[in-house]
């Protein structure tokens, strides 16, 4: 899609770059949205447009290291019997973790392609 985006609070910008961050399954439908919306939302849309969005981003799982799979709610691994670990499903990242600190405070978004 090759759209660029700077995202703001106030006048700073806490937010620039292609969404890339963002898993291969997430990542069209949220360019879509936000390339579409982004000019005609007022402040509480672009927020909740985004948070709904980025929901997934703090999505926890019990994970077994020992046999590499993701479990829901079980504190014993039912193949090895080892304790999971809740661990996120979706790796961290410094612009993500910024939009969901900054959710509610977002002012505009600017689409550049």
């Amino acid at each position: 899609m090759g759209s660029f985006f700077k995202i703001y609070v106030g006048e700073n910008e806490i937010y620039s770059g292609d969404l890339t961050e963002v898993p291969d399954k997430f990542r069209d439908v949220i360019i879509e949205d936000i390339s579409y919306w982004a000019e005609s939302l007022g402040k509480r849309g672009l927020n909740e447009l985004l948070y709904s969005h980025l929901r997934w981003y703090e999505e926890k799982g019990m994970f077994c290291d020992k046999c590499d799979a993701w479990y829901h709610e079980k504190i014993q691994c039912p193949r090895c019997e080892v304790m999971l670990t809740e661990l996120y499903r979706y790796d961290r990242d410094k612009g993500l973790d910024m939009l969901l600190t900054c959710i509610g405070m977002i002012t505009r978004i600017e689409v550049l392609d």
